[in-house]
């Protein structure tokens, strides 16, 4: 009986391990000012996103705010936008998003950015990896 019941516990936990459906998309991509990676983080049912922007230049102290949007060009699945945005001593921005989705994002998807600061733009197509 005590052997049974060990058997059983294993095998529920085991199967409960093989019903959680974790997949990780990356996506990158650079213009001539700017690189940026996007990764979609899909778990039991949700999906989130991670932003990391990378400004390319020597110019940091001339930017003092910034603002970008990243949207799927073929399924308008992600569609995420920051205004006053800034970057940290490397140059470098990161974003975590709090809020889910159900997943529908997939490998084969193009993200696009459009960076804007200092009356200047920039946009460039990102690719998953």
């Amino acid at each position: 009986m005590k052997r049974s019941f060990v058997l059983i516990v294993f095998l529920v936990s085991l199967l409960s391990a093989c019903n959680t459906n974790n997949n990780d998309l990356t996506f990158v991509g650079e213009g001539e000012n700017w690189s940026a990676e996007v990764t979609v983080h899909q778990t039991n049912g949700e999906e989130t996103y991670q932003f990391q922007l990378n400004n390319k230049g020597n110019n940091l102290r001339e930017i003092d705010t910034f603002r970008y949007f990243v949207e799927s060009k073929n399924n308008e699945v992600i569609n995420h936008s920051v205004n006053d945005a800034t970057l940290n001593q490397e140059g470098i921005h990161y974003y975590k998003s709090l809020s889910s989705n159900s997943p529908s994002t997939s490998a084969e998807d193009e993200l696009v950015i459009k960076v804007e600061w200092n009356d200047t733009s920039e946009s460039f197509d990102l690719r998953s990896k």
